[in-house]
């Protein structure tokens, strides 16, 4: 054999290497139903904590006694709700209910626990597909003051307690059904990948958000397109992504650490990533804000909405940090009233460094930060301030 058809054969099989390697078929992700993590106390959609996003009255409910049923649309099977109270409420406290669960095939009973953690109960949907429910319900009375008639009001809510789970490689990926209708589609449902890291004190409330669930995924064992999702969850059909890719890192105020879902509608790309300094996502290029972030250090937590903000870059093979400060400026419209400064409230916001906005917060009592007043682009120190 000459040396020329040796090489020739060495060339041809690294290119049937590397051809093997683009040509990766579909990859078939079976999925099952499980139960959210002990510790996390729910997956929450983004679109319910976005500043005017969402439904807000999704799974809620108001019962009294001119209504005392209500019709909710629950995993897509439409359920009648009922309250079953205590037999003393009074006007000063606000105590755990039972709820009562009619389909039209099963009856459940959803016992809300005065210990606070959490229950679930199981809807059987259709072709025997098992949904876990959780939720709550509290009742109180109120007395008209003119008749002094007591009525007895509960209010309460459901929300998935279970997800659609599977294996990518090493990483976890569960399905969360975020708009209660029992079946799962790109664009309107949400998507966990692996565990949360475990960064928010302890004494926080455990909730974790969903990224909404996009074209791509980004995990730890690469990038995926999501091919086809089966409507009743039970597959996800990926595809191994060849293109360009780029480093992502966002660094969190101080030492908060959380959730933080980003967003590039041009690379149909969303990515969790927690704050931690050193740590690297990989994403497609494109440009990139925050869709929504919890951060946490007890008693405060933060929540950071990217709404007007500039978007972040993120050109092929480069690497990009986005620094979020933490509360920096408070902006707000006002008008003097005789002696009284009046504030119009659809003016004041609150941000940081990179554009992002801070939901209203509380700030250090003990230690209150330095506040400037900025009239005609003139900066007067005003002292420390308490504000929130």
């Amino acid at each position: 054999m000459s040396i020329r058809t040796l090489l020739l054969g060495m060339v041809m099989a690294i290119a049937a290497s590397l051809w093997g390697c683009q040509a990766a078929g579909p990859i078939k992700v079976p999925l099952v139903t499980t139960a959210i993590p002990a510790d996390t106390s729910t997956y929450m959609s983004p679109s319910v904590v976005a500043l005017g996003g969402g439904d807000p009255n999704l799974g809620r409910f108001l019962l009294d006694e001119d209504h005392p049923t209500t019709k909710l649309t629950l995993g897509g099977i439409e359920c009648i709700v009922k309250a079953q109270t205590p037999a003393k409420v009074d006007d000063h406290h606000l105590l755990h209910c039972k709820l009562l669960i009619k389909t039209p095939t099963q009856e459940l009973t959803f016992d809300t626990p005065p210990s606070g953690s959490d229950a679930t109960v199981e809807l059987t949907l259709n072709h025997g597909r098992k949904y876990l429910l959780t939720g709550w319900g509290h009742c109180y009375s109120q007395t008209d003051p003119k008749t002094e008639k007591k009525s007895v009001i509960t209010i309460g809510g459901f929300q998935p307690a279970g997800t659609q789970t599977g294996k990518i490689g090493q990483s976890t990926v569960a399905l969360f059904d975020a708009n209660l209708d029992g079946f799962y589609t790109s664009g309107q449902d949400g998507i966990v990948i692996s565990s949360p890291s475990k960064v928010v004190d302890d004494r926080l409330p455990k909730f974790r958000l969903v990224q909404p669930l996009s074209k791509y995924i980004s995990t730890s064992d690469g990038i995926f397109e999501v091919q086809h999702l089966a409507k009743d969850g039970s597959e996800l059909t990926l595809l191994p992504y060849r293109g360009p890719t780029a480093s992502l890192q966002v660094i969190a105020p101080q030492k908060y650490l959380g959730q933080i879902i980003l967003t590039s509608p041009d690379a149909n790309l969303n990515v969790t990533v927690s704050g931690k300094v050193g740590e690297l996502v990989t994403v497609i290029p494109g440009n990139y804000t925050i869709l929504v972030a919890e951060l946490g250090i007890y008693p405060q937590s933060l929540l950071i909405y990217g709404d007007g903000m500039p978007s972040l870059k993120v050109a092929t093979g480069a690497k990009q940090v986005l620094t979020l400060s933490g509360p920096k400026i408070l902006e707000f419209q006002a008008t003097m009233v005789y002696d009284k400064v009046n504030i119009k409230s659809d003016t004041f916001h609150i941000t940081g460094q990179a554009g992002e906005t801070y939901s209203p917060i509380c700030c250090d009592q003990e230690n209150p930060p330095e506040v400037y007043l900025n009239v005609d682009g003139k900066s007067t120190l005003l002292g420390k301030m308490a504000f929130g």
